[in-house]
């Protein structure tokens, strides 16, 4: 009748299905990230395949229940723990429970909302905040240590590291350091305008008005709509974050968060063994792969050196392909099909992914003291071939190989630093988006990834971002070479590696 909402599905999906379809959708959404170079997102990248760092196990342990109801109970407190990390993680649980085909109501309710408490380290700019940092620290003196521009799919983000003096000192018990330096973090989840280069003088502003939020620096900038900042001790190693007085909330009421005691009182995580040998080995292997995908859209420079595209690919319906493997009622059977996944998983990669394969499973068997896996390390080795020598790092000077078109998606530059502990030099990454085969126009384009090391200059402004470039490179002739693209709006001067 008209009007009247449809019948409930009378086998709502487990909740088994639904964690186990939340690792599929992940990597159906890292390998759209990753797939085309001029779209890449290293945030999705990141972001996706972090959920799987303390989830996979659960995963595995949920399959693994002896019975239906014991499957269903573990993997609803999985999704539990999945969604109470926030509302943005449960939002992005939702859409991709959504994309499955599950409804919202396949997820388990969220956990007591936070009794408020604890201070925010990470808050919007707005007029009182950026007077509060002014009036906090000496920015007529600070320096830019970090610098990053990037496009993550098409909108252009920044994040900039001011180092700057504190101004004032603090009252004993705040929680905050009344001397020395601090390390403003400022992010720009959209840009409009962006101008940098290394040889500005020092000196910072932050301004908001109803035009936005602009950052300051020597004669360069950065503005967009909108922007957060977080005010961290200056790098002296590894300290906590600090958060100064007079712009920030005030201090929590309680000595710890009230949400860690909803936690530990209310969402726990799944605990228990990963039963069988081959079942287990194939946990940390997929574990391992993880971690390898999250890293590689953690840093700059190691957006290339895993092939995630490819990764995925071989993964595809890993979840379903979990459940399913656990699901035979004989442990035998249940090890040979775990046994069968991986060498699937190798398989479907190919040559392409056959390296990280290769390490992967070595690192599991190390581990494990078992080789559980010796078939799928064969196909491994058999895959590689003679491709398998280590390829010997590139010394830094000579000029950097450039595609004669790219699109910029990333200039990346962290000044030299020293502590108690030791040094860091200054560096500079510049991805680019190229295409893969130059003579076929509608194939997917690759990131190539160019570092500069100790650079002694790098500039960048917004036009570098727009189109398509003709990048070259000049050889300065003393060890170094200087790339340029679109009429100087992207100049870095170092050595190549």
């Amino acid at each position: 009748m008209p009007g009247t909402a449809p019948p409930a599905d009378p086998h709502p999906a487990s909740a088994l299905a639904v964690l186990s379809a939340l690792l599929d959708r992940s990597l159906a959404q890292i390998e759209d990230a990753t797939a085309d170079a001029r779209f890449h997102d290293r945030e999705t990248v990141r972001a996706t395949a972090d959920v799987w760092d303390d989830n996979t196990r659960a995963l595995f342990v949920s399959a693994l229940g002896r019975t239906r109801r014991s499957r269903d109970r573990r993997a609803r407190r999985a999704l539990r723990w999945m969604a109470d990390l926030g509302p943005a993680r449960r939002a992005w649980m939702a859409a991709s429970a959504a994309e499955a085909g599950h409804g919202a109501d396949a997820l388990p309710k969220p956990a007591q909302e936070d009794s408020g408490g604890s201070a925010p380290s990470v808050l919007p700019v707005t007029g009182g905040v950026a007077e509060g940092l002014a009036a906090d620290h000496r920015l007529d003196t600070a320096t830019v240590s970090t610098f990053s521009v990037e496009r993550r799919g098409t909108r252009l983000t920044a994040r900039v590291v001011l180092t700057a003096e504190r101004a004032r000192r603090e009252p004993e018990g705040t929680g905050a350091e009344g001397e020395g330096a601090a390390d403003l973090v400022v992010h720009l989840p959209e840009v409009d305008e962006v101008r940098f280069d290394t040889r500005d003088v020092p000196g910072a502003r932050l301004s908001c008005d109803h035009h936005g939020v602009t950052v300051a620096f020597g004669d360069g900038l950065l503005r967009g709509p909108a922007a957060t900042v977080e005010v961290r001790g200056a790098f002296r190693g590894f300290e906590p974050p600090v958060v100064t007085r007079s712009w920030s909330p005030p201090p929590p009421p309680f000595p710890e968060p009230a949400r860690r005691r909803d936690r530990g009182r209310e969402v726990r995580p799944v605990t228990g063994e990963v039963h069988g040998p081959a079942a287990r080995a194939v946990c940390h292997l997929l574990i391992w792969t993880m971690m390898r995908i999250r890293s590689s859209g953690g840093h700059p420079g190691r957006s290339t050196t895993t092939p995630v595209p490819a990764l995925c690919r071989a993964l595809a319906g890993a979840g379903t392909d979990i459940a399913a493997a656990a699901a035979h009622l004989t442990r035998g059977r249940r090890e040979r099909a775990f046994r069968d996944l991986a060498l699937t998983w190798v398989r479907r990669g190919g040559p392409e992914t056959a390296a990280h394969f290769d390490r992967a499973l070595d690192a599991v068997s190390r581990t494990s003291g078992v080789d559980e896996l010796e078939a799928a390390r064969r196909l491994v080795r058999e895959l590689r071939g003679q491709d398998g020598a280590p390829v010997p790092p590139t010394a830094p000077g000579r000029e950097p190989d450039v595609p004669s078109a790219a699109a910029l998606r990333l200039v990346s530059y962290t000044a030299g630093r020293s502590w108690e502990g030791g040094t860091l030099g200054p560096d500079a990454t510049v991805h680019l988006a190229a295409p893969a085969d130059p003579a076929d126009p509608g194939a997917p384009w690759r990131l190539r990834i160019l570092h500069a090391h100790a650079p002694d200059r790098v500039r960048v402004s917004t036009p570098a971002f727009r189109g398509t470039l003709r990048p070259r490179t000049i050889d300065d002739h003393d060890g170094r070479a200087t790339l340029v693209a679109a009429d100087g709006a992207l100049e870095v001067r170092g050595g190549w590696r």
